[in-house]
């Protein structure tokens, strides 16, 4: 058996209450546990702390925290040990937080690279087909917040499948986890998917929202010609170095909610919090029935 992985969910230099931060970690572990690790195989907790120094030291961090300015996303450290930064938002926070421990959990060191053919949309702007090695980010393509899903009335980030990369479409294959994706390698809009052209060694990036270098979506970009990371990627690991060169465009929050979505098993938070309150109150009267039950057994 593997050893398991631990996250630690904490904030540092942000007041969140420790409730709000205990609801997102919960949701983060049942996604792990229940949606993630039986497809990508992991064996994984996420838990939630005060401080950070509270962490243990065996704990990957993903790290809440206020301008975080272009630390955000995945680093390492001194070790070569993984942790995550997250810029806090009062709204979506937990997608980024749910983004981040999965694309760890299925790349822990940033490194990991699949083969597969070019996108289909990258050969419909020029690029000619061909066989590619992708950085395995679980969550790029279908990012944006129209494309999330609700655990316990949290909102957490859709993630595609092993089957991903995929040579062709085929009946009946879930390409993530929502079904937003519906065949292999398509990059969904807001989202983007990295590659290196193994005989060129150059690094490519398809995204699917516009940005300093085009007004067009989607469009392709060299990362390698156009961009720093080359120069990047000399000190960290490739991961952090995409992340480093990537401006994603604002989260998505006011899009049209995606199908997933507007199902009836995607209810509110106001209504988990609701059947919540409900449970602990029931569980309350409960205690006391029980206490008193048991005083006048003892009289």
């Amino acid at each position: 058996m593997a050893l398991p992985i631990h996250i630690a969910l904490v904030c540092d230099g942000v007041q969140i209450p420790l409730p709000e931060i205990n609801k997102v970690a919960a949701a983060l572990s049942k996604q792990v546990d229940r949606d993630f690790a039986p497809l990508w195989r992991t064996d994984a907790t996420v838990n939630a702390f005060a401080s950070l120094e509270d962490v243990p030291v065996d704990y990957w961090p993903i790290i809440v925290m206020r301008q975080v300015q272009d630390a955000a996303g995945y680093h390492e450290d001194k070790n070569g040990q993984p942790f995550s930064v997250v810029e806090y938002e009062k709204t979506d926070w937990s997608l980024t937080a749910s983004h981040e421990c999965l694309e760890m959990l299925a790349d822990p060191f940033g490194r990991r690279l699949r083969a597969g053919n070019l996108p289909d949309a990258a050969v419909t702007l020029g690029l000619a087909p061909a066989r590619v090695k992708y950085l395995v980010e679980v969550c790029d393509p279908s990012e944006a917040s129209q494309f999330s899903y609700q655990i316990n009335g949290i909102k957490v980030s859709d993630f595609y499948t092993p089957d991903f990369f995929d040579p062709v479409q085929a009946p009946g294959v879930r390409y993530s986890y929502t079904g937003a994706i519906t065949s292999p390698r398509t990059v969904l809009d807001g989202g983007y998917i990295s590659w290196e052209d193994p005989t060129t060694k150059e690094w490519w990036q398809l995204r699917m929202f516009p940005d300093e270098f085009s007004t067009k979506s989607p469009h392709v970009l060299n990362l390698t010609k156009q961009t720093v990371f080359e120069q990047l990627r000399k000190s960290t690991n490739l991961r952090s170095a995409v992340d480093r060169v990537t401006r994603k465009p604002e989260t998505q929050s006011n899009a049209a909610p995606s199908a997933a979505m507007r199902s009836p098993a995607h209810v509110s938070k106001d209504m988990f919090q609701q059947e919540q309150e409900t449970q602990a109150q029931g569980l309350r009267e409960h205690i006391k029935r029980l206490m008193k039950a048991a005083k006048a057994a003892n009289k």
